[in-house]
């Protein structure tokens, strides 16, 4: 499986709407997943995790979001010192 790197750069203001979008977004996909017939023999604590692992589109989400995370907890850092 190919793999791609992106870069890119945005204001903190960019992110911080972004990575809004994207939970808005997740949840509301992860809600439309959860009670599909495919899953419903998946015990409740482990449907999301299954979800996630049919779901290309939802994992690369979830990447993202961690991205965002973690570029604005590291911009919040460098800003202090």
């Amino acid at each position: 499986m190919a793999t791609m790197h992106i870069e890119l750069e945005l204001t903190d203001k960019q992110v911080a709407a972004l990575r809004g979008s994207l939970q808005v977004l997740q949840r509301q996909r992860m809600q439309e997943e959860f009670w599909r017939d495919q899953y419903r023999y998946i015990p409740h604590a482990m449907r999301a995790g299954s979800i996630v692992a049919h779901c290309p589109d939802m994992a690369a989400g979830i990447k993202l979001l961690a991205a965002l995370q973690l570029a604005e907890r590291d911009s919040t850092a460098g800003g202090e010192s």
